[in-house]
């Protein structure tokens, strides 16, 4: 199996050998078993999105297939730092990496150095609730009653009103069905902490905004990963 996490901050080559970007990050299922697509910037700083199926996995660099793109509204940006609880509401650790193979996500490390199989999530939401003692496969949970009375709500004020949406309810969706690959990028957001090279030497200070500069500065100290971590984590909601 493979670390997820290896693969942020590797350079992206076309076959003609021609440089195309710089992976950023990863878009999994909404379940997070699956691997869906990478997000990577281009040398001018442009996002965009690629099928995970379109690049092959180097040891030291990433090949890509075809530089086509593709929308994935399905998928989710690979929730590092995310807070992570079993059933009974104890506190297993905050996701610092995601274990994969080929396009599928096995199990998820833990800053507490444990690891839990991706078939034991029970829920992902603003964290991650782990099953550990149900026989697998887990079974579904069905709607709560309350959950299906709102469902209910709604389905008959739709036929109340008709079953077409309202334009209002259809031009508040294209915002984000127009929102650009990639938008989950560090660029313009704020860094929480110092982040420093091998030798402890500050190469991106707390409070800095994130630009295309900063960004080329933490992949020259192979410290992209380490970034992208430190911002994903302090914005992790939390209970």
């Amino acid at each position: 199996m493979q670390n997820l996490s290896d693969f942020i901050g590797k350079a992206l080559y076309t076959k003609a050998g021609e440089r195309a970007g710089t992976i950023k990050n990863a878009l999994l299922s909404k379940n997070l078993k699956t691997l869906r697509a990478f997000e990577y910037f281009d040398e001018q700083e442009d996002e965009h999105t690629l099928p995970a199926a379109a690049i092959a996995c180097g040891q030291d660099a990433l090949i890509v297939k075809s530089l086509a793109e593709r929308q994935f509204a399905d998928a989710v940006p690979a929730p590092f730092g995310i807070e992570a609880y079993s059933e009974t509401g104890g506190s297993l650790g905050n996701v610092c990496d995601f274990m994969i193979e080929g396009n599928q996500v096995k199990a998820v490390r833990l800053t507490s150095g444990k690891e839990a199989e991706t078939a034991r999530i029970a829920g992902v939401k603003d964290a991650l609730l782990f099953d550990l003692t149900s026989p697998l496969p887990l079974k579904a949970k069905k709607p709560s009653a309350k959950k299906k009375n709102k469902t209910a709500e709604t389905e008959g004020a739709r036929g109340a009103q008709g079953t077409a949406p309202s334009r209002q309810a259809v031009l508040s969706e294209q915002p984000r069905a127009r929102q650009k690959a990639g938008s989950t990028l560090l660029t313009g957001k704020r860094v929480p902490a110092d982040v420093c090279d091998v030798r402890g030497n500050v190469i991106v200070k707390k409070d800095t905004v994130i630009t295309a500069d900063v960004l080329k500065r933490a992949m020259a100290h192979n410290k992209l990963f380490e970034l992208t971590l430190c911002v994903l984590s302090a914005e992790t909601p939390r209970f």
